[in-house]
């Protein structure tokens, strides 16, 4: 009946339930002890054991009147007389004594065989063991005692067993239940746990529903307050549970107390699946709302392509005509919004998984010079080392393009202007080929490493300005839909930011033997 995790909720349950169902036994017999404890050691307050003061007592018992009437003998008799009487009386006593004696340690023996096995049965019960009843014969003290005894250990042993059948009635509950379902199986398992004849869960306000009489004869009506949080924390009432027991069940406060606890686990198990209720509606309403964004962005890429297709292609009309350097930043920024465009509807064909990339073998140096030259940066040092030692790249042209463009334009924009390098490397051993792109500037602050490749996401200190935040994001996805991956390097000192692009690659043919190319410079 609880929520995700109810086995330490249940261990919980299942020790605070065992100290309700001893606190009225303790409670009544520190009272006692309180009030009685002068009784218990005796009225001379001898620190003696029991066994021990019995059988003093019973050898005073048998001596004393011996002595006192040996003593009135002597005082009776004459001088001569008495020597020899006193000598009689001497030896008589002491063979009473030792008679005395060994009578009164078999009888105490017998007396305290009963507050013996009543102490054994008292120790199997702290040990867990509740089934042996303690048998001691008669209408005594003790009968009362052991007959108290057993009575205990049965009330246990039923409070066990309706501990148990709460907490398998707990572990099988689930917050996908709705709360009438909880209700109606609470219910179900109140009558099993607690023998009730009929029982509700009500989520209403409980002072909506008045405690019944307890009339005599007819059956006992019980209730439980559907509770949360404790007391100090002010908690909140969310329901009752109601139902009556046989007439002839003994109800005690320890019992109480056991189905108030089970009213509180109900009331969490309601309120935790009511709170799930809520979150599966905003999770459905986030996801209709997250399908209506993309069919908007996917509407928005196509409608905004063509017109942005023609101005690129007007600028470039009115450049051949008339050269001005104002229509270069037109056509500029065209291709900027056209990139972003793309961007927004590879973002939705790879979502919808209509991005199919198309295998073809490539030598990575000429696509990397392609993209720098549509950057058309200026005044920045840009040099490519390519080490392939003719490995060959195996990606789709075009999404590799997409790729290169993004990393290289990060690089020119955050690495502040800096020397870019590039570098293409082998990994035989995955039958890969690395290509790392890395800059001089300031590099990823370690707060922005773990959330740079999400969509829609920039670095914290960047504003929207800055870009759409899905460049990375689309970047990544393009790389491993290629059966590949883009990486952010570890920082390292004297550099900036690095990603590495890895990618399918294909050794060159045996027997040949390429040479080493030098590295590229580009201005």
């Amino acid at each position: 009946m609880a929520d995700g995790g109810p086995t330490d909720r249940a261990a919980d349950l299942a020790d605070r339930s065992a100290d309700l169902a001893n606190r009225d036994e303790r409670t009544d017999r520190d009272e006692a002890l309180e009030r009685d404890g002068s009784d218990l050691r005796g009225s001379l307050a001898l620190n003696l054991s029991f066994r021990t003061r019995l059988t003093i007592g019973l050898v005073a018992a048998s001596l004393i009147p011996m002595a006192g009437f040996g003593v009135i003998l002597l005082i009776l008799g004459s001088p001569v007389q008495s020597a020899t009487l006193g000598r009689v009386l001497l030896f008589v006593l002491v063979v009473a004594a030792m008679i005395a004696i060994l009578m009164a340690y078999l009888l105490a023996a017998d007396l305290t065989a009963p507050l013996r096995a009543i102490a054994a049965a008292v120790d199997r019960t702290s040990a867990g063991d509740l089934s042996t009843p303690i048998i001691v014969p008669g209408e005594d003290e003790l009968a009362r005692l052991a007959e108290s005894h057993n009575r205990l250990a049965a009330d246990l042993e039923r409070r066990n067993r309706e501990l148990g059948r709460i907490l398998a009635a707990i572990e099988s509950g689930s917050p996908r239940d709705s709360p009438d379902f909880i209700a109606g199986r609470a219910a179900r398992d109140a009558m099993t746990a607690f023998g009730m004849i009929d029982a509700y869960v009500l989520i209403v306000d409980p002072r909506e529903i008045p405690a019944e009489e307890r009339i005599p004869g007819e059956s006992l009506p019980v209730r439980a307050v559907l509770h949360l949080g404790g007391e100090e924390l002010g908690g909140e009432d969310i329901g009752l549970l109601v139902g009556h027991l046989p007439a002839t069940r003994l109800w005690e406060r320890a019992d109480q107390d056991l189905l108030a606890l089970f009213a509180s686990e109900v009331a969490v198990a309601i309120r935790n699946a009511q709170l799930f209720a809520r979150v599966e509606a905003q999770n459905s309403q986030l996801l209709e709302l997250d399908a209506a964004k993309d069919d908007f962005l996917r509407g928005v890429s196509h409608n905004l392509q063509t017109p942005l297709t023609s101005i690129r292609a007007y600028a470039d009309q009115l450049v051949r005509d008339r050269p001005d350097r104002r229509l270069g930043i037109i056509a500029e920024q065209t291709d900027r919004l056209s990139r972003m465009v793309r961007q927004l509807l590879t973002v939705t064909r790879l979502e919808s998984g209509a991005l199919k990339p198309r295998g073809e073998v490539v030598a990575l140096a000429h696509p990397i010079r392609r993209a720098w030259e549509a950057l058309a940066a200026e005044g920045v040092p840009f040099k490519v080392e390519d080490r392939s030692a003719g490995w060959l790249a195996v990606a789709d042209v075009d999404q590799l393009d997409q790729v290169l463009w993004a990393l290289l334009d990060n690089a020119l924009k955050y690495g502040d202007r800096s020397a870019i390098l590039v570098e293409i490397v082998p990994v035989p051993d995955h039958g890969q080929l690395r290509l790392t792109i890395s800059d001089l500037g300031p590099g990823v602050a370690e707060m922005d490493r773990s959330r740079l490749f999400r969509r829609f996401e920039r670095g914290v200190e960047r504003t929207a300005d800055d870009g759409s935040g899905l460049g990375l994001y689309v970047s990544r996805e393009l790389c491993r839909a290629m059966d590949g991956d883009l990486v952010l390097e570890p920082q390292v000192a004297g550099r900036g930011a690095s990603f590495s692009v890895f990618l399918p690659g294909e050794p060159p043919e045996p027997g040949e033997s390429p040479e080493p190319s030098e590295p590229q410079q580009v201005e």
